[in-house]
């Protein structure tokens, strides 16, 4: 709308001068002819215009965004020692700071030790039961014996006098009985056994488990970085409880390099745009300079269209969207990149593979504003 409107006020203030100029008198011909021209002359321009920014779409709603890490450690302990100060650079796997480690030591001490006992344990219960299986072996044996015995009895009271064969034969069935119950009593201390075996295997297993946690436990309480990157914030001091910044973080972690720019336009504008277009950037922090890049991915969302989970149903009034998407461009200077901070501001220019022939409308346009950053 701004646009006809400027180019009708542009074609009226020609057209004034013109007729001044010449001193032509309006007529309805005059008039007329003006008219027309005017038309042609205003939607021409609209027109050019709406091919230039759908061949090299230019914003300037801009920004330099990085990958940032919050550290809030889910352990309660003593700050010990912070090695990286605000600003400092750092490599991927450098040290940040520090927990006391002492009583996280004490606990995977005191687990190894449980631990060893543990196995101790299932090595005597171990043994148990292999007594118990010899033990059941011998008493089955003593078992078959006297079966072997009362039934050579009974065969003997057949045969030889009644008192003293029905004597022996009660003498070997209570042997035989006594045998049987000696096997039973066996087989169920076998079982015990076994199960106390099991038992203190299951105790191994869960202090193992004990002692990994209280391993992982010591292990986090050593942060190091994640990545290249600088601290660009601290919550805490040495002696800081953690417990105390559980709904903060205790510092701030920003990777350095792989920033991405990403570029705000409207939804129609984006229409031609597709991933590896080229890109020029002008920032602000650098007046005079325009970068180049490319285009890496095309984000078409925006959290205007989400929608939160909740009980109240939605006021319709307030439901909508500006109509905006985005580019996400990547520098091909990676020193530059490396050295940009976050949130840079600018402009850009992305050059699609449609109209090419009005690219340089947009290559003298980010100069400009380039050059404006000197002033603004």
């Amino acid at each position: 709308m701004s646009t006809i409107l400027l180019s009708t006020l542009a074609y009226c203030t020609i057209a004034f001068m013109v007729f001044r100029a010449f001193k032509i008198r309006a007529s309805f011909t005059s008039i007329s002819l003006a008219a027309i021209v005017g038309t042609l002359f205003v939607g021409g321009t609209v027109v050019g215009l709406v091919a230039w920014q759908g061949a090299a779409p230019i914003s300037k709603q801009i920004t330099l965004t990085r990958f940032v890490v919050t550290l809030n450690p889910d352990l309660k302990a003593l700050i010990k020692t912070i090695h990286v100060d605000i600003g400092e650079r750092v490599k991927k796997g450098d040290l940040l700071f520090e927990l006391d480690k002492a009583p996280f030591q004490a606990a995977v001490d005191q687990y190894a030790a449980q631990l060893e006992s543990a196995k101790a344990d299932v090595e005597r219960l171990n043994a148990a039961v292999e007594l118990s299986e010899a033990s059941i072996k011998r008493l089955e044996a003593q078992r078959a014996l006297a079966n072997a015995e009362r039934d050579a009895a009974e065969n003997l009271a057949k045969k030889g006098t009644a008192i003293i064969a029905e004597l022996k034969v009660v003498q070997v069935e209570r042997a035989a009985d006594a045998a049987e119950a000696a096997v039973l009593e066996g087989q169920a201390s076998a079982r015990e056994a076994t199960f106390a075996l099991a038992a203190g295997r299951a105790n191994v297993n869960s202090v193992q488990g004990l002692l990994d946690k209280a391993e992982a436990d010591l292990q986090r309480t050593s942060y190091q970085a994640p990545a290249d990157g600088e601290m660009i914030n601290w919550q805490a001091r040495p002696g800081t409880i953690t417990a105390t910044l559980r709904s903060s973080a205790v510092g701030t972690f920003m990777e350095t390099g792989a920033g991405r720019i990403v570029v705000v336009l409207r939804q129609n504008l984006l229409r031609n745009v597709a991933v590896g277009d080229a890109v020029d950037v002008a920032f602000m922090s650098r007046p005079g300079k325009v970068d180049t890049g490319k285009v890496i991915r095309i984000a078409r969302y925006t959290g205007e269209g989400q929608f939160a989970a909740q009980g109240d149903v939605p006021v319709l009034a307030a439901v909508g969207s500006k109509g905006f998407f985005s580019a996400i461009v990547q520098l091909d200077n990676e020193v530059l990149d490396d050295n940009l901070g976050l949130g840079e501001a600018g402009a850009a220019a992305i050059y699609t593979q449609h109209g090419g022939s009005l690219h340089f409308l947009s290559r003298f346009y980010i100069r400009m504003i380039s050059l404006l950053f000197y002033l603004s």
